[in-house]
């Protein structure tokens, strides 16, 4: 039986300084996923939960000490209309997936899983991150590069269809690196693309635009229906001429 404790705090928009020391590597900082997603996917489908604290929306789990993964986030929100917004487990785990096929990596590993007799998404909790409400703008010497992940961002929620980003989900690390949580109420069916987007990144969007539609509907079937998933080409689609218009993209057809 896990241990409960009652917190009064929503449990993604607050920043958690405790838990695992920084991986070496610089640039992965916090993303202790990168490289490993296999291995950690694994885990949170597997791994015990020893203590699990009830915020309003969610919960996050401490896992047994000595795996990859200190402590996990867990959501257990079936398909439905909640609070004027549909949403759904299902699709904070299509969005890690979509991610995982862009080589984004943005979106923590998030895998479904049972846990006390309920199904739904486990996802890697980022250690040593705080988010873009809780910080000053970083310095002008990562102030580009800090752009281009926002920029990245932006592509990214126009291609899921999540108009709900907010400061309190987009996390970062002591290196600016963007981490993007909290996709619940992504992967509408509607085509319309929920942010203006005014800088490109060509490396993303040749990754979208090569990516088959059958490596889409393979990766995001057990996830979302035919509509939801028809939704994301149609987006596509529309991106293409937001794209065209904006300086220095040349890589649109």
């Amino acid at each position: 039986m896990i241990r409960q404790a009652r917190g009064a705090a929503l449990l993604l928009v607050l920043p958690f300084l405790l838990g695992q020391p920084k991986p070496a590597g610089g640039p992965i900082g916090a993303k202790i996923w990168v490289g490993r997603h296999s291995e950690i996917e694994e885990y949170l489908r597997t791994a015990e939960c020893v203590n699990m604290e009830v915020f309003k929306f969610a919960a996050r789990c401490s896992l047994r000490p000595g795996g990859p993964v200190a402590r996990m986030a867990w959501r257990a929100r079936p398909p439905g209309i909640y609070r004027g917004f549909r949403e759904s487990y299902k699709a904070e785990i299509a969005a890690y997936e979509v991610d995982k096929l862009l080589k984004l990596d943005m979106v923590p590993p998030s895998v479904e899983r049972r846990l006390d007799d309920q199904t739904g998404a486990a996802q890697l909790w980022v250690e040593d991150v705080v988010d873009s409400n809780s910080s000053a703008p970083p310095d002008e010497s990562i102030r580009n590069r800090w752009e281009n992940e926002l920029a990245r961002m932006t592509i990214f929620d126009n291609l899921i269809g999540y108009r709900d980003r907010n400061t309190g989900n987009m996390l970062h690390d002591t290196s600016w690196n963007l981490i993007l949580i909290d996709h619940s109420r992504a992967f509408s069916t509607s085509a319309d693309l929920p942010r203006t987007m005014t800088r490109s990144d060509g490396t993303l969007w040749k990754a979208i635009i090569d990516l088959p539609r059958s490596r889409l509907e393979a990766a995001l079937s057990p996830w979302l229906s035919k509509d939801e998933i028809g939704a994301v080409v149609a987006r596509r689609e529309k991106m293409k001429a937001q794209i065209k218009s904006l300086p220095g993209s040349t890589q649109v057809r």
